[in-house]
């Protein structure tokens, strides 16, 4: 895969929405209670110690840091987007959580909010953790901590990759970039 280089560098940072190039049994499960195109949702950014685009996501394995060179290897990019609302400081909180563990409870929580979607009910996840974060978490977190004027109409344990992506392809909320290298 010819993948081009410095995609994040002299940007903000971006928010992309994924799913992986082979099969997940998570995202799986994600992308079929959800009804979602992407099944994942997570940070790019220029990192200028390593001088390469990085990508800060919560995974199945914690809250990590990986190249975007690895991370496309095996996720297929769905969408891309330049926030119009820099989250910059709500980005650097996110380092005290690198490290920590993926919110498996909370995203079997989140499955009961999705039934409750279907029913046209809304129901807040019953299964939360304030020690780990699952994707969209870590995004709608970061927006509440940038002071994002639209972030409290998220509920961090009750968004999923979906909604954010659906809210953020409004143009008055952010620029889509062109995902073909990577889709």
């Amino acid at each position: 895969m010819n993948t081009p280089t410095a995609v994040s560098q002299g940007r903000p940072t971006l928010l992309g929405f994924s799913t992986p190039r082979s099969f997940n049994p998570v995202s799986w499960v994600v992308r079929r209670f959800t009804g979602s195109e992407c099944s994942h949702c997570f940070f790019l950014y220029w990192d200028d110690d390593f001088q390469c685009d990085m990508v800060l996501e919560s995974h199945e394995l914690g809250f990590r840091l990986i190249t975007w060179q690895r991370f496309v290897a095996k996720n297929r990019i769905v969408a891309l987007i330049e926030p119009l609302h820099e989250l910059e400081r709500g980005f650097i909180k996110l380092g005290d959580w690198v490290g920590s563990a993926y919110d498996f409870q909370g995203l079997f929580g989140q499955s009961l909010v999705q039934v409750g979607r279907w029913m046209k009910r809304k129901w807040l996840n019953p299964s939360q953790s304030s020690k780990a974060m699952f994707c969209s978490e870590s995004i709608v977190r970061c927006m509440q901590w940038a002071e994002h004027p639209e972030a409290a109409t998220f509920s961090p344990k009750e968004t999923t990759p979906q909604d954010l992506l659906t809210f953020y392809r409004e143009a008055t909320r952010g620029k889509a970039l062109d995902i073909q290298p990577w889709a």
